[in-house]
């Protein structure tokens, strides 16, 4: 059969905005995924999950792998274990105390569901997203331009961190026998270092390090970006074969 490829580069992550009263669960994004690859006819795709995204698409491509041509795994890591949370909390000890004292502030009693999405999003875009960037002179314009139409949503967020607050897929990295791109930004907060260890447990996977990006390289270094993800996937700049 002939391969299609699925063209639209987002971040598909366990916080996309899901109806009232539907599962918000990571599993409940993976069955969303299949049934829209169904819905279009296509027995196999390209996939990108980006941050949260690629955590997920881990479990995809280790659930479905016959349904991926291929796999890019944008600012992802195999795992995030206790350890990781104290280096984290060590390194960026003031970031750290205002998202403590966000948790504190949704947890107070009479806040809906909105007033706690608009508590995530200040603290999301004005302060946690702009530190993501390589160059923090722009951090604040950029995340404000890429996010400004952006749906937040505080309880799929609490959702996404009671199933992958931590997390360890490595286990699950050699039977992923599926073709694989894994992309790091030199100054994410999730450096190179951590990033190579799901490219080396993949059986056949390239590693690609953004030197100017953060967490961001889609949008810090778009032509890069789209020159390393349309040659993965072995089609032109415009996306045609």
């Amino acid at each position: 059969m002939a391969l299609k490829t699925l063209r639209g580069i987002r971040e598909w992550t366990s916080n996309t905005v899901r109806a009232e009263g539907t599962p918000r669960s990571l599993a409940a994004v993976r069955a969303d995924f299949q049934a829209l690859r169904e819905h279009l006819k296509l027995d196999k795709v390209s996939a990108i999950g980006w941050s949260n995204g690629a955590i997920n698409l881990i479990w995809l491509a280790a659930e479905r792998p016959e349904t991926l041509a291929s796999a890019i795994f944008v600012h992802g890591m195999a795992s995030f274990t206790a350890e990781d949370v104290k280096e984290v909390a060590a390194k960026h000890p003031d970031l750290w105390k205002r998202y403590g004292a966000f948790l504190a502030e949704v947890q107070k009693p009479g806040l809906s569901d909105a007033d706690k999405t608009a508590l995530e999003r200040k603290l999301w875009l004005d302060e946690y997203f702009p530190t993501l960037v390589a160059d923090p002179a722009k951090g604040k314009g950029l995340i404000g331009e890429v996010f400004r139409e952006a749906q937040l949503s505080w309880p799929h967020a609490a959702q996404t961190d009671k199933e992958a607050g931590t997390f360890d897929a490595r286990e699950k990295l050699p039977g992923i026998h599926v073709r694989s791109l894994v992309i790091a930004g030199a100054h994410d907060m999730a450096p190179p270092a951590r990033v190579k260890p799901l490219a080396d447990g993949l059986p056949d996977a390239t590693f690609v390090v953004f030197e100017r990006s953060g967490h961001f390289s889609p949008v810090e270094e778009p032509e890069a970006f789209r020159t390393v993800v349309f040659g993965f996937l072995g089609v032109s700049a415009t996306g045609a074969r």
